[in-house]
């Protein structure tokens, strides 16, 4: 645990709230003092504290815990501005439906780009046995497998999408490489 990160996380969230340190302490059955050390990340809470801290703030534990989620938050919601522009010409009746498959083509997207990363950095494959005693052998890394998957269900949701945009001259959808980002 990043008792910084935890502790900046913290204090946006008690500001969002508009409360001083004092008030969101008392709310929250701990000490002004404690409270205080915990935003500066100079002490850790016991996970009994942090639920606390958590419930007091209407975020999840986790929320507190993991940048990564803020991360990806913030990259989908990048990707999903991203589509909407494009589609933001076509008819009413296909709205609804289009929503859906925007949202799951920008998180798949942001799935994809983190994957693919993982795999450049370690590889497709790693040594694995399934005991001491057994020679290790290559083997396809699962988030290779899951690369894959994930890539199928994105091409399939792109070309659903693909299919709503308004036709060009030549018949064929005009803004198609832009669907993909290119």
């Amino acid at each position: 645990m990043d008792k910084q990160k935890v502790g900046f996380r913290m204090r946006e969230k008690r500001k969002e709230k508009k409360l001083t340190q004092v008030d969101f302490a008392k709310k929250a059955g701990i000490s002004t003092n404690y409270y205080s050390s915990l935003e500066q990340g100079k002490n850790s809470p016991s996970l009994e504290v942090l639920d606390r801290i958590a419930k007091s703030l209407d975020v999840s534990v986790l929320y507190l815990l993991n940048d990564r989620i803020d991360d990806m938050e913030i990259r989908v919601e990048k990707e999903v501005n991203r589509l909407r522009k494009l589609f933001s010409g076509i008819p009413k009746t296909q709205i609804d439906v289009v929503e859906g498959l925007i949202t799951q083509a920008a998180r798949l997207r942001i799935l994809l780009d983190d994957n693919w990363k993982d795999i450049l950095e370690n590889g497709e494959y790693e040594k694995f046995s399934q005991s001491d005693n057994q020679t290790p052998y290559d083997r396809k890394r699962p988030i290779v497998e899951n690369y894959d998957n994930r890539d199928k269900t994105y091409q399939a949701i792109i070309k659903q999408l693909t299919e709503l945009l308004p036709q060009g001259k030549s018949g064929k959808p005009d803004r198609k490489s832009k669907l993909l980002g290119r």
